[in-house]
């Protein structure tokens, strides 16, 4: 009896935390509350690379086709890297030591698109290997190409730079960083002070296309 009793008080605690953080997701609303005044030129492509489990820079590319529209297109390692996040940095490092990166999947062609959203996570300072390898055999001469970013917190000192010797003959826009811990941060109202939302995202999209 002792027994059953401890277990159903386990579960009443376990489910009032839950209901507690549902309450806490709940109660900070996210959703964009700025007027969109921003319209990409021609057929729009978001590109991204996304590697926690978390996705902070899936959430962003969202954001950017829920404003902008377009067709998203995700960048994906043939052999995934390894989670937890501690061991994706163990490859990582190695891949950087020795230059041999992993292969990415083919990905649809971008002939047709004249906007490229480029979206990866922060990886020393610049983007991550797949999105590396992805702008090796994919060339976006001739397009407006606008890099977009996620961070652990040592922002992205160069990944802008990296993209624009990255894509020769490309318009290269001004890019948007965000420190990705803050993803979840601000759902559980926890963390920094400082949080990006979609309205930043708005309000950068509004600067680079807005009339």
């Amino acid at each position: 009896m002792t027994k059953i009793i401890v277990v159903a008080i386990v579960l009443l605690l376990v489910a009032g935390g839950a209901a507690v953080a549902l309450r806490m997701r709940a109660g900070r609303d996210t959703s964009a509350t700025l007027p969109v005044t921003a319209k990409a030129p021609g057929r729009v492509a978001i590109v991204y690379y996304s590697q926690s489990k978390v996705r902070n820079t899936a959430l962003i590319a969202q954001w950017i086709k829920k404003h902008m529209g377009g067709d998203l297109i995700e960048i994906e390692a043939v052999e995934p890297y390894p989670e937890p996040y501690t061991l994706t940095l163990a490859a990582a490092e190695k891949e950087r030591r020795s230059g041999q990166k992993r292969q990415i999947k083919p990905v649809p062609s971008l002939a047709a698109y004249d906007t490229v959203f480029l979206g990866s996570p922060i990886w020393y300072g610049s983007y991550a290997f797949p999105v590396e390898q992805f702008l090796k055999s994919n060339p976006l001469a001739g397009k407006i190409v606008v890099p977009f970013s996620t961070h652990g917190g040592g922002g992205a000192p160069r990944y802008e730079r990296d993209v624009r010797a990255a894509c020769p003959g490309a318009k290269v826009l001004a890019g948007f960083t965000a420190r990705g811990s803050n993803q979840v941060e601000r759902r559980l109202k926890v963390g920094v002070t400082v949080h990006h939302t979609e309205d930043d995202v708005v309000r950068w999209l509004n600067g680079l296309f807005g009339k």
